[in-house]
């Protein structure tokens, strides 16, 4: 059954209840009269925070604490869990599984997924780790993995089950490689595996790991990794993933029952369904107001919306981007449904941070008024990383509870 509105009363759809569309929901309805609707539809009941699924994934916290309900945290919103199957632009109605709700403003936040770059086998053996159930999946497995080694007498076999390979040496990559440098002390300890047996290797295409950071950094990651036991390769292109090996571009093959896939991300396949026009890797092209091509009664934020600075590069998909862009839509939105003039999107990135395990982290922090930039590493870092993301639980999410509960399960106690 669809949707009835009043005659008149401004109807807001928002599709995604990722970072953008969450945060996008949560402040229309706090700014907006209730002459006005907002209709928030994700496919998913909870809101899972991405960039720390990783700690699922490598048994450094339980998954509810990465992932908490989206009627929690909506309030004059209605929410309609549903997977969105047609938009029609024209009409401005959006059909989903259940309903054909009519809108006046349309919001795509649809986020993003992992890219595969046509690899054979990477979509069919490697471990992606992009949502909830990926992570739970990679975090059975590997312990898996020491299962079977603990009883197979074969020493070849040994070797294959106990070779793990991180595919990238991104921020993902990074991040999953250091934890699960950690987490493999307490497994092998745990079945009776020598830590001699475990290999962990970092394959990365490009030159370096963490190109977009200073090298000072990067060669600081680098040292820690290395002193956690992992292998680096940089310069090896992988050109193929099999259920037993990956194979890199000079022929070698690294014999391995896990992959774990964190080369790069690509707008949500359902874009390709939506007519709309793309630019690199899917993403939605918008305007300086954040406005879909032909269609301004629509916007697309955060991973999914196509965004050029004023260097030309595209807005990179990050956190602080899909807020921000949420921001600026939000703000436009008001301001035509109030006859005030829009405002032109202007990104202000003020870095990255990245750990390295629990309690090391490499933090490259840019556009600080009079001094630019700045770079931390070690505990001051990782301290930082905690504060960012504990800032966006209470400013961005209004829970207290949730964040208590953070430092509980990174700071204070220790899962493993």
């Amino acid at each position: 059954m669809g949707l009835f509105l009043l005659q008149n009363k401004k109807h807001i759809i928002i599709v995604g209840a990722g970072y953008a569309g969450l945060h996008a929901a949560r402040k229309l309805s706090s700014s907006l009269s209730k002459d006005t609707s907002i209709t928030l539809i994700d496919k998913n009941e909870v809101h899972v925070r991405l960039s720390e699924i990783y700690e699922v994934a490598v048994n450094r916290v339980e998954p509810r604490l990465v992932a908490t309900p989206i009627k929690k945290y909506v309030k004059r919103t209605s929410f309609l869990k549903g997977e969105v199957k047609k938009i029609d632009f024209i009409q401005r109605k959006v059909s989903t599984d259940t309903d054909i709700l009519n809108y006046d403003y349309l919001i795509l936040a649809v986020g993003s997924e992992p890219e595969f770059f046509k690899i054979p086998g990477t979509r069919e053996h490697s471990f992606p780790l992009w949502n909830l159930e990926d992570a739970k999946r990679i975090k059975d497995h590997i312990e898996g993995m020491f299962v079977s080694a603990q009883e197979e007498q074969d020493a070849g076999k040994i070797r294959e089950l106990l070779n793990f390979v991180v595919c990238c040496g991104g921020l993902t990559g990074i991040e999953v490689a250091g934890e699960m440098a950690e987490w493999f002390v307490a497994l092998s300890r745990k079945y009776n595996i020598s830590k001699d047996q475990v290999n962990l290797i970092l394959v990365e295409a490009l030159a370096d790991i963490l190109p977009t950071f200073r090298p000072s950094l990067v060669d600081k990651s680098k040292r820690i990794l290395r002193l956690k036991g992992v292998q680096i390769m940089v310069n090896s292109p992988i050109t193929r993933v099999s259920p037993n090996y990956v194979e890199l571009k000079s022929g070698e093959k690294l014999m391995t029952r896990t992959s774990i896939w964190a080369a790069g991300i690509c707008a949500n396949r359902i874009i390709d369904s939506l007519g709309l026009k793309t630019f690199g890797r899917n993403r939605i092209g918008v305007n300086k107001y954040l406005q879909v091509t032909d269609h301004p009664e629509v916007y697309a934020i955060g991973d999914c919306a196509y965004f050029t600075t004023d260097d030309g590069t595209p807005l990179p998909q990050f956190v602080e981007a899909a807020l921000q862009t949420a921001d600026c839509a939000v703000h436009n939105i008001i301001a035509e449904i109030k006859g005030k003039s829009k405002k032109e999107y202007r990104p202000k990135i003020h870095g990255t941070v990245v750990s390295i395990g629990s309690k090391y982290a490499v933090a490259d922090i840019v556009g600080l008024p009079f001094i630019g930039g700045l770079t931390f590493s070690g505990f001051l870092a990782m301290l930082l990383k905690h504060l960012f993301n504990i800032y966006y639980v209470i400013r961005d999410l209004g829970d207290v509870g949730l964040a208590f509960e953070y430092i509980y399960s990174r700071v204070l106690s220790n899962r493993r």
